[in-house]
């Protein structure tokens, strides 16, 4: 036996359907079923593993989060996938609790070892398993590598500290450096999570604005560079949010300002049942906003 039902390439699907699916337990990112003799691979963006894809070969860190990683229950059970008859599919998590099926994939090379921090920030021996997709119309997403990542960053925030050191004023100085950064790196990583407005859906990225959820002006550097600073936001709705009339509590609940008028609301599309998914660390510095709302 199998899957108890088919899934079509790039399917979302929630955890429970998942669960359902392949018949397998409900939590971790390497899901074994005797039943349906599967083993489902997760690859969920905010959590802790380096995961990457380079050429087309994703680069997927085996199972365990603190200590060095054994080879041993599911990850010995990848690493002899290519013999030992177990079917081997794998989701993306690109969003919060949506479930993106990727397809089968295949060991396209031998695990090997490297570095990792575990959940502690120590560093420790992981295995990483070299996948490929079976399914030739499949694609995964595209993961850079960190340190490329860093340096793209860093060289936008270098051309952005030169807009600070100009002789005009803030507002100004204000103005260019969302310009810049609405063209920019941080803006592409934003998109990259997910192309739409966190609140009303509007995907055309031409009008997205990534908007810093700590501003600009009183962010360290490190902050200022830090992709879950940053909510990709429509013009009414990101004008709103840095204005600090609208903004969301521990629970990703819309919380509005008292002094917005409901013609304002209704013509802004801002009501009380919005809400929007958020990190733990995106929660981090909404609360600082949080306690600025007007």
């Amino acid at each position: 036996m199998t899957m108890t039902r088919p899934l079509l390439i790039n399917e979302v699907i929630n955890n429970k359907e998942l669960c359902e699916v392949f018949l397998c337990a409900p939590q971790g990112g390497m899901r074994k079923s005797n039943r349906t003799n599967t083993l489902t691979l997760i690859s969920d963006k905010s959590k802790l593993y380096d995961d990457k894809a380079v050429n087309e070969i994703y680069h997927y860190t085996g199972m365990g989060q603190n200590g060095d990683q054994k080879m041993s229950r599911q990850n010995l059970t990848l690493a002899q996938s290519n013999s030992n008859g177990v079917e081997v599919h794998f989701f993306e998590v690109l969003k919060k609790k949506e479930y993106t099926y990727r397809g089968l994939v295949e060991l396209a090379g031998e695990p090997y070892q490297e570095q990792q921090k575990d959940k502690d920030g120590l560093l420790r021996l992981v295995w990483v398993f070299p996948l490929r997709l079976k399914d030739s119309k499949a694609k995964l997403m595209k993961i850079q590598s960190i340190p490329n990542v860093v340096n793209e960053l860093e060289e936008e925030f270098r051309a952005l500290q030169q807009v600070e050191n100009l002789p005009i004023t803030d507002t100004e100085k204000e103005r260019m450096v969302k310009a810049r950064i609405g063209q920019g790196k941080f803006k592409k990583l934003l998109i990259e999570r997910e192309c739409k407005c966190a609140l009303c859906g509007v995907t055309d990225p031409r009008v997205l604005i990534a908007s810093h959820i700590k501003p600009w002006s009183v962010s360290t550097n490190e902050e200022r560079l830090d992709e879950n600073n940053g909510l990709l936001l429509c013009p009414n709705h990101d004008a709103l949010f840095d204005k600090h009339l609208i903004s969301f509590d521990v629970h990703g609940k819309i919380v509005i300002s008292q002094t917005l008028d409901e013609v304002t609301r209704l013509f802004l599309n801002v009501h009380d049942e919005l809400r929007v998914e958020l990190t733990e660390k995106q929660l981090s510095y909404m609360v600082g906003h949080y306690q600025e709302l007007n």
